[in-house]
């Protein structure tokens, strides 16, 4: 039997909103969140810690790493220093999101849906820096 429709609320819109923002535009998402009385402060400081973590270590630490501080492997490892750059600027909102999702107790379809289209249009965004690097506007 399947249960009745939900009904959904401003403040719900507003929820589902928070968490896809976070996934791909965090600021913004943040800003949302805590505009929300839906998530305890708990809740909020660690959907605002954790893509501020990733920044940290994109920006801060693994370029010290990349430039022989002494925060790095070998430099045969320099492709782990990309995969923490990703890890940081977008895995970290989207274990934001991820855990804004599941503390609102969203669906698990619904959570896999926000989920598979913030990497969609991570991915896209991604692929248009990579080409707009490729492209020279004017021919040459």
């Amino acid at each position: 039997m399947r249960s009745p429709e939900r009904e959904w609320s401003d403040r719900d819109i507003l929820m589902l909103v928070a968490v896809a923002a976070t996934a791909v535009l965090w600021p913004i998402g943040l800003l949302l969140t805590w505009a929300s009385v839906r998530w305890r402060l708990r809740d909020k400081l660690i959907a605002t810690i954790l893509p501020l973590a990733g920044l940290i270590l994109s920006l801060v630490i693994l370029p010290a790493g990349a430039r022989g501080i002494g925060l790095s492997g070998p430099s045969g490892l320099a492709w782990t220093v990309e995969v923490g750059h990703y890890a940081g600027l977008v895995g970290a909102p989207l274990l934001a999101a991820l855990y804004l999702g599941i503390r609102a107790r969203l669906p698990a379809r619904l959570l896999g849906g926000l989920v598979l289209l913030a990497l969609a249009i991570l991915a896209l965004g991604q692929l248009a820096f990579f080409l707009g690097g490729r492209l020279h506007p004017g021919g040459a």
